[in-house]
């Protein structure tokens, strides 16, 4: 009765110190760079992962009369479990299947909580801390749902500090591995149930075992590199490139709309889109970092680099305006 299951690793790096008093590439007092930005610590990051799946219209979440996290309501604490390693069968052999969330919901702040043989378990309290910080998801560890309106079910569970890496590899050889039991009730066959039938034949039971690779790129990372404090256009610009060139003489021939990153959320006019190449519905996003934001002593040093996480466009099929 399970839909739709999917997972993904979060990572959360720490806010440091900012840049004000040091010393530009000429070393004559504070760059502007390092005024208006403000740097991540990678070590010490916090790790956990998110399982998300959807549940048939018929069904509901179990009811918890009891209170009792561990052994009812729709992800029974006690039954979750996580691991790391190459085979889910090597490392149930190990006996490395933790239970995190149970270690995580019946602990105080100095509990260590993630996994023993990998990385190092933090405190709860410093683990939480890592949460809290305005740049991380705002998500909340070990939660099973009283209520899914939507059907929807987001459970997350934490891992530890750590625990990724030095860890990806495109040989698949390092695993993320998630055991939970999923409580639920078919309400049709509550609703037509024969009272003789015993004690709530409506109860469905179900078994989540999954895994995810890790893998480079397969990391949602927050609180990442330069956070600027100034407007996108003084860090880094933006082209688009209409078409595809093997050469240099086949680019100057193709329309290149230059400098589109903008911030002030103005409308614009449309633009019609075309030139002289056979694929003229390619669209290429250039991304350059402006010189004087990178070429300094501070940001250079620090081998801090762009990266595109989401991309939005809007495709007008008429004259108007955006």
């Amino acid at each position: 009765f399970l839909e739709y299951v999917n997972m993904r690793l979060v990572q959360i790096l720490w806010e440091d110190d900012d840049f004000s008093g040091e010393q530009d590439s000429n070393g004559m007092g504070d760059s502007e760079a390092a005024d208006r930005t403000v740097r991540t610590a990678t070590s010490d990051n916090m790790v956990y992962i998110q399982v998300t799946f959807t549940l048939g219209d018929k069904f509901n979440v179990n009811s918890n009369p009891n209170n009792d996290i561990f052994s009812s309501g729709l992800i029974p604490l006690d039954s979750v479990r996580v691991g790391l390693g190459t085979f889910l069968a090597e490392v149930e052999a190990a006996d490395e299947m933790e239970h995190t969330c149970q270690t995580y919901a019946a602990g105080n702040s100095t509990t260590l909580i993630g996994l023993s043989y990998e990385g190092t378990q933090p405190e709860k309290g410093r683990f939480n801390d890592a949460l809290e910080q305005p740049c991380a998801p705002q998500s909340t560890m070990c939660a099973s749902p009283s209520d899914i309106p939507d059907q929807f079910v987001s459970f997350n569970i934490p891992l530890g500090s750590m625990v990724l890496d030095n860890k990806a590899s495109n040989t698949l050889s390092n695993n993320i591995f998630v055991d939970m039991v999923i409580n639920a009730i078919d309400e049709e066959a509550r609703a037509g149930a024969d009272p003789g039938a015993g004690e709530n034949p409506w109860q469905v039971k179900t078994t989540l075992t999954a895994s995810i690779p890790i893998v480079d790129g397969g990391i949602n990372i927050f609180c990442d590199g330069i956070v600027a404090k100034t407007d996108l256009k003084d860090v880094a610009n933006a082209d688009i490139i209409v078409g595809s060139a093997k050469n240099g003489n086949e680019l100057t021939r193709l329309r290149i709309i230059k400098d589109i990153a903008s911030t002030d959320l103005a409308s614009v006019e449309s633009a019609q889109i075309d030139t002289d190449s056979i694929e003229s519905a390619l669209l290429t996003l250039v991304l350059k970092g402006q010189s004087s934001y990178f070429d300094n002593g501070v940001v250079n040093s620090q081998g801090f680099s762009m990266e595109l996480d989401d991309l939005i466009t809007i495709h007008l099929m008429e004259d108007g305006e955006a």
